[in-house]
């Protein structure tokens, strides 16, 4: 995901600050938690393209602040031109760069059941994220009402594409877990024992 436009998109829609917009990417993008230090040097970014304007906090009404001194970010007329331009813009399909699958493709025999055993966690995290997500959204037909917007409508998708991606990413993990413990066997009959790895369960007292 381009963090800068989703700051921008935001900054778009109304003006925020740094933790204002953080908050706002939460809750926008469920599931996701963006840090201060992916934020932040975004904003710097942006305002140094002049994307964005920064305006300190007044008493005076101008910007609705809880906060004396916080700096509150705007868009300039720039800005919301790149955005548009970024929107529809083609998407280059994004290369393969989920850590556990480069810890697949770079580890050794010795490291297979250190991975089997991330695996099976793996899948764990990934069930439970769809169940949230199965509890977030509400059913498809309400999406076909009228008075929805749009927002609504694209944070929908948003929510059934992760759920999909998850599905295929569980199916995924259950294979490679099988070809690694595949793999391991074959190993042992050739070494010997692979060492085992430590066990992510309580030890019984």
């Amino acid at each position: 995901m381009s963090v800068k436009h989703a700051v921008l998109g935001l900054v778009i829609e109304r003006p925020g600050y740094g933790y204002e917009l953080i908050q706002r990417l939460e809750q926008r993008i469920e599931g996701w938690r963006p840090s201060e230090t992916a934020v932040y040097p975004a904003l710097r970014s942006l305002r140094a393209e002049g994307m964005i304007r920064a305006r300190e906090a007044s008493a005076d009404g101008a910007v609705v602040s809880a906060h004396r001194g916080v700096v509150w970010y705007e868009a300039t007329e720039m800005g919301h031109d790149e955005f548009r331009a970024w929107v529809r813009a083609p998407t280059d399909l994004a290369p393969q760069r989920d850590p556990f699958w480069l810890k697949v493709a770079f580890a050794s025999p010795e490291d297979l059941p250190w991975l089997v055993e991330l695996a099976r966690e793996l899948e764990s995290a990934c069930l439970e994220r769809m169940t949230e997500l199965g509890e977030q959204g509400g059913p498809v037909e309400d999406l076909r009402r009228q008075d929805v917007e749009w927002r609504e409508i694209g944070q929908a998708w948003l929510r059934r594409t992760e759920a999909a991606q998850l599905a295929v990413r569980i199916e995924a993990v259950q294979q490679i877990r099988a070809a690694m413990k595949r793999a391991i066997q074959r190993h042992e009959g050739r070494l010997g024992p692979v060492p085992a790895a430590p066990s992510s369960e309580p030890e019984p007292r």
